[in-house]
């Protein structure tokens, strides 16, 4: 049977397409060389187990179904590899085995691919496909979970791209060759890079008119190559060259150690290791009899951070902290918040939107009951936002009062009250303060919470500045359109809008409206939220936990999520164990997620869930258990891409991937 028998039907991972394809003949590529920790070296040769050299706790990786995996690639923290599987895809395992297989790329029907690589902070992976037998080899990237839409990064014209390997940041090396007029690559091959971060009309440069099969250092200031039969190093311009192998075998396929002192080769039939500055190029070190493509596991530690306080009150000002800088601290490095937004703590009628509008204002979401400033929630407030800044009020006088607003205008601030004749209408204006003509509408039911916090994060992703794009959450009475509603969907163009109904009753209302809209829906509530961050999310840094029985403690870790570009995922949060749509979640993004966030106490969400998010992150290296930090995405340092869009498929979804993902949940697959 092909392995897509091992595929079980769930509205998860990517489309998949019936067909088989081959993989590449010839050398493949070299893998990615990403910075960390250890000196741990694996070995794939298309067989059922990937090779480990300098693990203590292991010597070998076997594929739990028996599949053959080439061109094995290992994320940032080791977590997963990706590697191409009998049926021309790329997908991804765990370190340990553990967990499902996913699919990065599904195959294709008479699409061959190779060469896959994470890139950076793990959040994309690159690799080189050719369509048919005339077609050209290019450079593909996507998302390093939840569906393959992302692009193309290498050029149309005409020549072929090889051999791609994902470096630090948004840098890609890779290979180029002409063009024999059959379809096949020819002639002398380039070494070519790709920089997202430069101008577009600079990004793909030469390095060198004569090398192949590139590999950049986990510093991104140098590459390794082939010429002749040997591994040399240059710098980005092609500068600088030092021959790192000078005997006389055959070498091929370089892949840079973590520390960026080594790098790890074929040499004729076997593995072999030299120093970068090539001080041993004469005499390489042969670490293993046994061929492949040698990859560096590079390790990092994760981190499950628990944000919490001791009351509703706490939470939400906890995780205000763990973001936002203090406003009477100059040496405060945190992002500066642009506003507040303030709710009511007892009931969630009219705060649902409030998510998606502190994300898309930059700010905090703070709770207080409906008659008096909460003393937490007032020195919060105080601590983000110098006098003179907006707090939005969400709700009329009835939900929040002006006692409370008042209170708010003698500390100094100005106020905008957000309010309609309900919480129909409260979402409707709240959703015209974010863009009175969004990009994106995503119908949710009012009269139950679960479905609009999911939604929420969701919709905040849209609104990072340099996003291009806006995206809001407004109410419907389960399965009926409320007047307030219909009113606001009515006032947008036909031909612009883009709905999406969230959840069972919010996507019949949708479909009754509007026939074309998008329907978003699970058995359940935690179902729901796992297909939302699905369709909104890809190759998260960060991915938010909260309880599926509760709303204020999601409302206020929802607008940070939106700020991060994550999804926020609801689990049963008295229970001992995650719920099995958290485990899939955490799993298939643990390559690029580096922190699971917690929000609330551990008699919200318990301990033991926060033990078990942080394994199903984690890699070798394990993670650190962290309450309250203030540095969330500080930490992350460079590793984080949340809030930036990216026209070569990385960073926040585009509407048009969203759809695409969207369209694709009839047809979804996973692998186990």
């Amino acid at each position: 049977m092909p392995s897509s028998s091992l595929r079980r039907s769930a509205a998860l991972a990517s489309a998949l397409a019936v067909g088989s394809t081959a993989l590449i003949a010839g050398a493949p590529a070299a893998n990615a060389s990403l910075p960390g920790s250890g000196e741990v070296l694996t070995i794939s040769n298309n067989s059922t187990s990937i090779k480990f050299i300098g693990d203590a706790s292991r010597t070998v990786l076997n594929n739990p179904f028996g599949e053959t995996m080439g061109n094995a690639s290992w994320s940032p923290d080791g977590s997963r590899a990706a590697y191409i599987d009998p049926d021309g895809g790329i997908t991804s395992i765990r370190f340990d085995g553990k967990g499902d297989l996913w699919y990065v790329a599904p195959p294709e029907d008479g699409v061959t691919r190779t060469s896959p690589s994470y890139r950076g902070d793990g959040n994309s992976l690159v690799w080189s496909e050719k369509a048919g037998s005339s077609g050209k080899w290019v450079v593909r990237i996507a998302p390093s979970s939840s569906g393959s839409y992302g692009g193309q990064l290498s050029p149309e014209d005409g020549q072929h791209y090889l051999n791609p390997d994902g470096g630090p940041g948004q840098k890609v090396v890779f290979q180029r060759q002409a063009d024999n007029g059959s379809g096949l690559p020819t002639g002398a091959s380039a070494v070519i890079l790709y920089d997202y971060s430069r101008p577009e009309a600079e990004r793909v440069t030469l390095v060198d008119n004569n090398g192949a099969n590139p590999s950049i250092s986990p510093q991104g200031d140098r590459i390794a190559f082939v010429r002749n039969g040997q591994i040399i190093v240059s710098d980005l311009t092609g500068e600088g060259e030092v021959v790192v192998t000078s005997n006389a075998a055959s070498h091929d396929n370089p892949t840079w150690s973590p520390d960026g002192k080594k790098i790890a080769f074929s040499q004729g039939s076997q593995v072999a290791t030299s120093a970068a500055d090539g001080s041993t190029a004469a005499n390489p070190t042969v670490v293993s009899t046994t061929g492949g493509v040698p990859a560096y596991q590079p390790r990092r530690k994760d981190r499950a951070v628990r944000l919490a306080g001791s009351s509703r009150f706490g939470t939400a000002a906890a995780v205000s902290q763990s973001h936002w800088k203090s406003v009477s601290d100059a040496s405060d490095t945190r992002e500066q918040a642009g506003a507040v937004v303030l709710s009511r703590s007892d009931t969630f009628a009219d705060a649902l939107s409030g998510s998606a509008l502190a994300a898309a204002k930059r700010a905090p979401l703070l709770l207080t009951p409906s008659t008096s400033l909460e003393a937490t929630t007032k020195a919060e407030l105080q601590r983000v936002l110098a006098p003179g800044g907006v707090v939005y009020l969400l709700g009329s006088a009835g939900a929040l009062s002006t006692s409370v607003e008042n209170e708010v205008k003698g500390l100094g601030y100005t106020v905008r009250r957000l309010a309609g004749a309900d919480r129909f209408g409260t979402s409707v204006e709240i959703s015209k303060a974010i863009d009175p003509t969004p990009d994106l509408v995503l119908l949710a039911t009012g009269m139950n919470f679960p479905d609009a916090l999911a939604a929420g994060a969701a919709a905040g992703s849209f609104g990072a500045p340099g996003s291009g794009t806006s995206a809001v959450v407004v109410l419907t009475n389960d399965a009926k359109l409320p007047t307030a509603t219909k009113g606001f969907l009515d006032s947008l163009s036909n031909t612009d809008r883009v709905i999406f109904g969230i959840g069972r009753g919010a996507a019949a209302a949708a479909e009754a409206y509007d026939p074309s809209a998008y329907p978003l829906f699970g058995a359940g509530r935690y179902e729901t939220a796992l297909l939302t961050s699905y369709v909104f999310f890809g190759g998260a840094s960060h991915i938010g936990l909260a309880t599926g029985t509760n709303w204020p403690d999601a409302l206020a870790g929802g607008a940070l999520m939106g700020l991060l570009n994550g999804p926020l995922m609801l689990t049963p949060g008295t229970s001992g164990t995650l719920g099995i749509e958290a485990q899939w979640l955490l799993d298939e993004n643990s390559a690029s997620a580096h922190t699971a966030l917690i929000f609330g106490s551990t008699a919200v969400v318990t301990y033991s869930q926060q033990t078990q998010a942080g394994t199903w992150i984690g890699g070798p290296l394990g993670f650190g258990r962290v309450d309250n930090p203030t540095n969330v995405r500080i930490a992350a340092g460079a590793r984080s891409t949340a809030g930036l869009r990216t026209t070569d498929g990385a960073g926040v979804r585009t509407p048009e991937q969203a759809i695409a993902a969207a369209k694709a949940l009839t047809e979804q697959k996973t692998r186990r």
